[in-house]
């Protein structure tokens, strides 16, 4: 009997658990999943800009929002800029890619 009333308590935790993660919202704006896939595209935008030859060496910060990428910081030329666009623009997920960029030469 008290097995049974373990197992029934912690689904109903779990239950919980599960709708609170839905309706949780970060700022107001995006569920956990929403939010977690949003990290996911991050992720793999930084390493993709890092493993590039050419883009590797500026600093470029990646924020995500519903998909939709932001590259802040440099960009040693138009080429570099266009290419940085290009690489996040190609990952799955991106909805869309917001340049806020500065060419600059060093």
């Amino acid at each position: 009997m008290k097995r049974t009333k373990f197992v029934i308590g912690a689904c109903f935790v779990g239950l919980l658990l599960g709708a609170g993660c839905q309706s949780y919202k970060d700022g107001g704006s995006r569920t956990v999943g929403e939010f977690t896939d949003d990290v996911a595209i991050q992720t793999k935008v930084k390493t993709r800009l890092i493993s590039d030859p050419d883009v590797k060496g500026w600093p470029m910060n990646v924020d995500v929002h519903k998909g939709v990428v932001t590259l802040y910081g440099r960009a040693g030329s138009e080429a570099l800029r266009r290419k940085a666009i290009a690489i996040a623009g190609g990952v799955k997920g991106v909805t869309r890619v917001e340049d806020r960029l500065t060419i600059v030469t060093e």
